[in-house]
């Protein structure tokens, strides 16, 4: 009996270090795919989405129903919703669509997940599938002014300014108290606010750039172009990489009547913008104009031509085609 009771023992003790053995082999599986996951967030910080999503995908590698035990239950989820962004951020739309989908299926009514669908329609163009979703994360997360704040900026940003400026109000009618004020700030410029938009804005003690950005911006509209122009003077080295501020300075410069250094701003402003969206149309259309004052009508006419393949049935740019075609 002491002899089976001794064999018995040791069966269990090799047992147990063996099942040690497996449990420390995937609790370092698991590590490892944690640490995998740090380095893609890393990377993403960068703007690295590429490099981001190898490392998201060689986490995906060590996923399987022990680890997952072993980690949170939600590193798997994680992994994806990264995944997704960056699919986003190289403009492998078709994909993050899918693993949105795929998400929301678990998570319906997730809110960053509908926006985040809603805003993968946006970019393809399809507004009739992005608008709802939208309209459902902002009725789900009512009491958070950000999103419809983030919101209405998409909408602007893929050229659906009618829903943008439905957003926008709907974030001015919360009270002013409970909204940042450079958001509310933003918001009144961009549904034509710009006297009241200013005066929020200038109330700021010690504004950063952001702040700044957005009160000259508010001062150009309104047409002050010398008092918007001092202010952006103080961010000249900011300004060199930045196509937004660099669109505000040309437009402070052509209302002053200075054409070409308006030109030049916007010709360094262009390969900056991403293709497709509002801020490019806008200094697309800008140096049109530009170049109209600067009675190159050959030119604007060739530029227009350019535009009108990058952005078709504009309607404000057909009619300055049919303008151009009688000079």
């Amino acid at each position: 009996m002491r002899i089976i009771r001794n064999i018995l023992l040791t069966l269990i003790c090799i047992a147990a270090v063996g099942a040690a053995a497996v449990f420390g082999y995937y609790r370092v599986r698991g590590s490892r795919e944690a640490a995998l996951m740090s380095e893609g967030l890393a990377l993403m910080e960068q703007g690295n989405y590429r490099a981001a999503r190898t490392r998201f995908a060689s986490a995906q590698e060590y996923e399987n129903s022990i680890t997952r035990r072993l980690s949170t239950d939600t590193m798997e989820e994680d992994l994806y919703r990264y995944t997704a962004i960056c699919d986003f951020r190289l403009g492998d739309y078709e994909k993050a669509g899918t693993i949105y989908d795929n998400l929301l299926r678990r998570h319906p009514k997730d809110p960053v997940l509908l926006s985040s669908r809603a805003t993968v329609w946006a970019a393809l163009g399809n507004m009739e599938e992005a608008v709802p979703l939208f309209d459902t994360a902002i009725a789900i997360d009512r009491s958070n002014y950000s999103r419809l704040y983030d919101t209405g900026l998409t909408m602007r940003e893929y050229g659906n300014d009618k829903d943008a400026k439905r957003y926008f109000n709907k974030l001015l009618k919360i009270d002013a108290k409970k909204v940042d004020p450079v958001i509310r700030g933003q918001a009144l410029c961009f549904v034509g606010k710009h006297k009241e938009a200013a005066a929020v804005l200038d109330s700021i003690e010690n504004p950063d750039m952001q702040t700044s950005f957005l009160f000259a911006t508010a001062m150009e509209k309104t047409g002050a172009h010398e008092e918007a122009l001092k202010i952006l003077d103080d961010y000249e080295d900011q300004i060199r990489e930045d196509p937004d501020m660099l669109n505000l300075k040309g437009n402070a410069l052509f209302g002053l009547g200075r054409y070409e250094e308006a030109l030049a701003c916007l010709d360094q402003a262009l390969p900056l913008a991403e293709k497709g969206t509002a801020l490019r149309r806008s200094l697309m259309f800008n140096r049109i104009a530009v170049l109209e004052q600067l009675r190159d009508f050959k030119g604007a006419a060739e530029y227009a031509a350019i535009y009108a393949k990058e952005f078709p049935g504009d309607k404000a740019m057909e009619r300055e085609n049919l303008f151009l075609q009688t000079r």
